[in-house]
């Protein structure tokens, strides 16, 4: 018999009102989701090359989030019927079905989490790191930071050094990826500080800081989250943070 199971309910893309657009995040563990089902044949043929099972449960786990997540927005269209391609600089798009209004999305994920950002036509990009990932947080700041924030890191005390450079460095992840440049972009060309209210702005070479949104949060006790939105001269975008996978 075919199956009747209803499609998940449609999550609101504009508020109502307003028209402010919303992005939502998802987050999933590796072992929210029992097999591959749900992934096309390149994503399984990828998910088998994994020689360590733990990387294989994320990978799978990161993909079927996406899939799934895009579907929360879009729920005529299952997850499986998500098609894929890349930008100019390696970017990940959707190739397909079309939808109206187009959606972006953005996936991170770190041992123990991934990450999901779908929003509306805006650039956008998503980051999550461990809290406790090991690293000197002075010497990669020095080496990948904008002055600014290197100075940052300096200043904190020692027992808080780590904290402050995962926050700058989430931050700077999430950029990277809404402009689709990832590392191409040089590093130490744009720092993500906080303005006098704490809240995190761009200051950029080749980049309007007016522009663009930050948001960030810590998930559960062991990880960090970390969102950029090219929300141009609108209002702010809503972010919204679901509890679970879709």
């Amino acid at each position: 018999m075919p199956d009747e199971t209803p499609p998940p309910p449609r999550v609101a893309l504009h508020h109502a009102v307003t028209g402010v657009p919303f992005a939502h995040v998802w987050a999933a563990a590796p072992d929210a989701y029992g097999d591959h089902a749900l992934l096309s044949e390149e994503e399984r043929r990828r998910s088998g090359a994994f020689r360590r099972e733990g990387d294989r449960r994320l990978y799978v786990a990161a993909r079927t989030l996406l899939r799934t997540a895009l579907s929360r927005c879009v729920p005529e269209v299952p997850p499986v019927g998500w098609r894929f391609t890349t930008g100019p600089h390696g970017r990940p798009e959707t190739a397909g079905p079309p939808t109206v209004p187009p959606l972006r999305f953005s996936v991170a994920h770190a041992p123990g989490l991934a990450v999901c950002l779908v929003c509306p036509e805006l650039d956008c990009g998503v980051d999550v790191e461990t809290a406790d990932r090991s690293v000197d947080p002075v010497r990669v700041a020095r080496t990948m930071f904008h002055p600014r924030e290197t100075a940052r890191v300096l200043a904190a005390p020692p027992a808080e050094r780590s904290a402050v450079f995962l926050r700058h460095w989430t931050l700077k992840e999430a950029y990277g990826k809404a402009r689709g440049l990832g590392f191409l972009l040089p590093p130490d060309s744009y720092a993500v500080t906080p303005d006098a209210a704490g809240a995190p702005r761009l200051a950029a070479a080749d980049d309007d800081g007016l522009l663009w949104q930050f948001a960030q949060w810590p998930r559960g006790d062991r990880h960090v989250v970390a969102v950029a939105l090219r929300r141009g001269h609108g209002p702010d975008v809503t972010v919204v943070r679901h509890p679970g996978p879709p």
